[in-house]
């Protein structure tokens, strides 16, 4: 199972109809490839968070619309099998690693999906996942 450490772009800007339509062409005009997305409203306010092909120009690009951070995330590669992000959760449960959020990407039937997290101890979630067989 593939696990790194990636880097995320965070973005709080104001939540208003095609905000994700903005978000995204301003990422496209400069030919970046969005890998994978989180993004949802509470109020007022739109948060994004993004993994794309140039996370540096994502960041420059997107802080014309807001508040901008780089985020510290682990990126894993889950098989296409039942049961097996429960399993993910039990192994870092079992680590004591407490994790802030987590999303995913969905996957083809019998392709690995990509799950996207932050924890209380990334380096830690890395080697537990990396030395699980």
């Amino acid at each position: 199972m593939k696990c790194v450490k990636a880097e995320e772009t965070f973005l709080i800007t104001e939540n208003k109809l095609g905000k994700l339509e903005e978000v995204c062409n301003s990422v496209k005009e400069k030919g970046i490839n969005i890998r994978a997305i989180c993004a949802y409203a509470i109020e007022d306010k739109a948060f994004f968070r993004l993994i794309t092909s140039d996370n540096a120009t994502t960041r420059e690009v997107l802080s014309n619309l807001g508040e901008v951070e780089s985020k510290e995330v682990v990126i894993v590669e889950l098989p296409d099998e039942v049961g097996m992000l429960q399993q993910l959760a039990l192994k870092l449960k079992q680590e004591s690693i407490d994790l802030n959020y987590i999303y995913g990407t969905s996957s083809q039937p019998n392709k690995e999906a990509i799950i996207v997290f932050s924890s209380n101890n990334n380096e830690k979630a890395i080697g537990v996942i990396s030395n699980w067989s």
